[in-house]
């Protein structure tokens, strides 16, 4: 028996996890912040201090899970 598999579906989670990185960029960059990435988890460097935001569980889902996390620290709807 064959195993269905769509190349859209998979084409399309790409993207939607790349926009998601774009996204928590654009979130880091306008409240005048940086982010770095360090062993899988997210960082962002606030006044000088390096706060640990979000250790991702899934790296399919990396920036989907990091964007979550912005999002309540951040505190945007």
């Amino acid at each position: 028996m064959k195993s269905r598999f769509s190349i859209e579906k998979a084409e399309w989670s790409d993207e939607r996890e790349n926009q998601y990185k774009k996204d928590c960029f654009n979130i880091i960059f306008n409240f005048g912040d940086r982010m770095i990435t360090n062993d899988n988890a997210v960082y962002i460097i606030k006044n000088g201090e390096e706060i640990e935001i979000e250790k991702p569980l899934k790296q399919k889902t990396f920036w989907y899970e990091t964007w979550l996390k912005l999002k309540d620290f951040y505190q945007i709807d």
